[in-house]
């Protein structure tokens, strides 16, 4: 065999484990990415959860709270993760009883 030919076997060989490896890596960056979307999603979901819990406790002095924190978040000024701790906080102020009578 000429030493052309083999020069073109060896560059179709590294192109096809080129290409296989490039496919491996952009399933990787992909599978990430839909691991950050989903932890979001949960994340935003729990926040729906808990502001529709507060609502429904009616307390006057939660609601202002609640206003300012869905204000604040709607325009940016904290993160899903610190909503998520601030009505956390907002919940733990009241006792087991008064969740149980929201269920």
């Amino acid at each position: 065999m000429d030493p052309a030919m083999t020069l073109v076997i060896a560059a179709i060989i590294a192109a096809i484990i080129l290409v296989l490896f490039n496919k491996q890596q952009e399933n990787k960056v992909s599978n990430k990415m839909y691991t950050v979307d989903v932890r979001q999603l949960y994340l935003l979901t729990a926040a729906e959860y808990k502001i529709n819990t507060l609502e429904r406790l009616q307390r006057l002095n939660v609601d202002h709270e609640l206003a300012g924190l869905i204000t604040a978040f709607k325009s940016g000024e904290i993160q899903l993760n610190k909503l998520n701790e601030e009505l956390d906080c907002l919940l733990s102020k009241f006792n087991a009883s008064d969740l149980a009578q929201v269920c």
